[in-house]
């Protein structure tokens, strides 16, 4: 399986080594190791044997990583390897064995390096519990988003602060120790969850004294590398008390001579079974990887260069550039345009992919409104009429650097992903995936359309785009269809 797998584990190690956050991974497998190593008299008990149904498991593993290389997901493809592994074992060993193995197995998970969606929700929390705790200690202070300003200064939560380091390690540490201590089951699971909680609740709690510190000392402490050293150095305070209570109530467990199999089979049989069952698995996952490579030769390519739609409904294309260039990753299929009407002017943005990949695709936080980005704020989302379709936008505020001034402005932006529009970005992958099977297309596009916003007329921006997009988003699709040869 690593031989078949290679470049899926090559990935991961690729992480491990330049990104501290994963730096743990280096150490899963041999901790896995350690943990069987460490149960080897209770493992003496059990006789293995072969399970053919977990096949079912491999399988439906080898469609996920199918899926997941096919649309560059990363994070998936690595989690279905790990799981295809972890259930070759299982059938392997068979159901008795692996339910007791569990732990040590389902822990090679903590391999993968994933977290990053966890990012955004977090930082909101800590965003959240800091303001809270601020107004309660009596402190005042006005929020916007990530960012909030007291009178001593201002603040925002950045990606750093968000906690999800210190979660990832208490996860790992509290898995490890709960198996080692603990042989009841609620009470493993109940330790787990305990270090899953704690770290959210003390990294608001870290970002709050953090905050405090800073106030009460004029902005002179806590507001540079201190403030880093500050927050590991109360992680590790708070995992300490966490593990030292859960000391309290450590368990120990006297391994058995000997566990029963659940039916007698002659050790011919057993040799037989694992064979079949081994061979099985190999070519089921040669047979994924050799199709999941046909497959992603599959590709679309421009017939001719991507322009600027036509005006209609009124909207006129104009001759001025846009006040700005939008950010995104590499490609140099771009539209970059200024439309106007009675209603006003709206800018709009096509970034297309023709050909799909890692690091060239249209679902992709490195894909924004703008490289002079001053601040992002999300509205939510809307369902919009586009004239012939109804399509969700992400509504978002966006303060955007203009040479010396910063300008304020509403933004909605969606995907097209294989001739489909959508703002799902799982939805947008798991149809780049099929769309390569049927029809036959691998195109995305990343789509923005903003307009100047005044607070005190924010509804008739909103009826800007709206008109916009009712009028514009055929020719918009059209557009990206024509370059690619595609007609209907």
């Amino acid at each position: 399986m690593l031989a078949l797998f290679w470049s899926t584990a090559q990935g991961m190690a690729y992480v491990w080594y330049n990104f501290e956050t994963y730096t743990h991974g280096f150490l899963i497998l041999p901790i896995s190791l350690w943990l069987l190593w460490q149960k080897r008299r209770h493992l003496a008990a059990f006789s293995p044997q072969p399970t053919p149904v977990f096949l079912v498991l491999v399988f439906a593993g080898l469609a996920v990583w199918s899926l997941a290389r096919l649309t560059g997901v990363q994070v998936v493809e690595q989690l279905a390897f790990v799981g295809i592994v972890v259930t070759s074992l299982a059938s392997l060993l068979g159901w008795q064995v692996s339910k007791f193995l569990a732990f040590p197995l389902l822990f090679l998970f903590f391999a993968v390096p994933m977290g990053e969606d966890l990012v955004p929700p977090m930082m909101e929390f800590t965003a959240t519990f800091t303001v809270e705790a601020l107004r309660l200690t009596g402190i005042p202070v006005y929020r916007d988003g990530l960012w909030f300003s007291l009178p001593s200064g201002n603040w925002s939560v950045v990606e750093a602060c968000s906690g999800v380091r210190y979660l990832i390690a208490s996860a790992t540490l509290g898995v490890m120790y709960a198996y080692i201590t603990y042989h009841t089951l609620w009470k493993r699971l109940l330790f787990i969850v305990l270090s899953i909680v704690v770290p959210v609740i003390a990294n608001g709690v870290r970002a709050y004294m953090i905050v405090m510190i800073g106030h009460l000392s004029s902005m002179e402490y806590a507001t540079g590398v201190d403030h880093l050293i500050y927050g590991w150095v109360f992680f590790g305070v708070v995992m300490f008390v966490l593990f030292w209570i859960g000391s309290i109530w450590q368990e120990h467990d006297t391994p058995p001579e000997v566990v029963l199999p659940p039916r007698e089979m002659s050790d011919e049989r057993v040799g037989r079974h694992v064979w079949i069952t081994a061979l099985i698995a190999i070519l089921a996952a040669a047979g994924t990887v050799w199709g999941t490579h046909k497959a992603g030769g599959i590709d679309s390519q421009l017939v001719q260069s991507l322009t600027p739609p036509p005006g209609t409904g009124g909207w006129v294309l104009q001759q001025d550039p846009v006040a700005w260039s939008s950010a995104h990753q590499p490609t140099p299929h771009v539209i970059e345009a200024r439309y106007a009407n009675g209603l006003g002017q709206v800018q709009l943005y096509v970034v297309l992919f023709p050909q799909q990949r890692q690091g060239a695709e249209a679902i992709n936080q490195d894909n924004r409104i703008s490289t002079e980005l001053v601040r992002q704020t999300g509205l939510g989302s809307d369902v919009v009429d586009m004239g012939d379709r109804q399509v969700t936008v992400n509504r978002n505020r966006a303060i955007v650097k203009q040479g010396a001034m910063a300008t304020e402005h509403l933004v909605w932006q969606w995907y097209r992903v294989a001739g489909r529009s959508l703002t799902n970005r799982y939805e947008g992958k798991a149809w780049e995936a099929l769309a390569r099977l049927y029809p036959g297309r691998a195109d995305g596009a990343w789509i923005a359309i903003t307009t100047p916003l005044d607070e005190r007329a924010e509804d008739e921006a909103a009826k800007r785009l709206a008109a916009f997009a009712h009028s514009m988003a055929p020719q918009i699709d059209r557009a990206i269809d024509t370059s690619l040869g595609i007609t209907e």
